[in-house]
């Protein structure tokens, strides 16, 4: 009965490795806390806005749909319409984690977007994210992206960076 009993809890452990690995997208519970979202498995593939994404070293991201935004004229770069998206940033390991490990990418129909500074409105962009985020905690983080005037698709490509070099996942939707 104890090697049954063994056996049977081996079997759980190896399927729920499995599932951290294999992907499952999860949208997130509105009544959930971000430290209960964490616990969700992460997912392969391009997830869509609004959707959490877990790595193996317990960080995890959630990107809201963009909102959009005419930039002020101090902006840089120069642009007529901007995407602005928040990112909260979860820290579900056992050690601080460096906001300034973090990489974000964005594309506009698959064309690069340039991640636009307007200080004017308080998006100083992640060159601004220099703190560490202990762990057990999460942050918000604001960044925009100069899109064209006309809806586009659009998608952000996130990597967490740092000591387990996590592989990027990407979001992606209607700006």
């Amino acid at each position: 009965m104890k090697f049954a009993e063994s056996a049977a809890g081996l079997c759980l452990l190896l399927a729920v490795a499995g599932c951290a690995s294999s992907g499952v997208a999860v949208t997130p519970d509105e009544n959930l806390t971000v430290e209960q979202r964490a616990d969700t498995p992460n997912a392969s593939g391009a997830a869509a806005f609004g959707t959490q994404r877990v790595w193996a070293s317990g960080l995890s991201v959630v990107v809201s749909a963009p909102r959009s935004l005419a930039p002020s004229e101090t902006a840089i770069p120069p642009a007529k319409r901007t995407a602005v998206f928040t990112i909260t940033v979860y820290n579900g390991s056992k050690a601080s984690y460096r906001l300034s490990q973090l990489s974000v990418r964005a594309t506009t129909d698959g064309q690069p977007a340039a991640e636009l500074v307007d200080s004017v409105q308080g998006l100083n962009g992640l060159a601004a994210a220099v703190a560490e985020l202990p762990p057990g905690r999460d942050t918000q983080l604001q960044l925009a992206f100069a899109v064209p005037e006309t809806p586009t698709r659009m998608q952000l490509t996130i990597k967490p960076g740092g000591q387990g070099q996590d592989a990027p996942t990407v979001f992606e939707g209607q700006a």
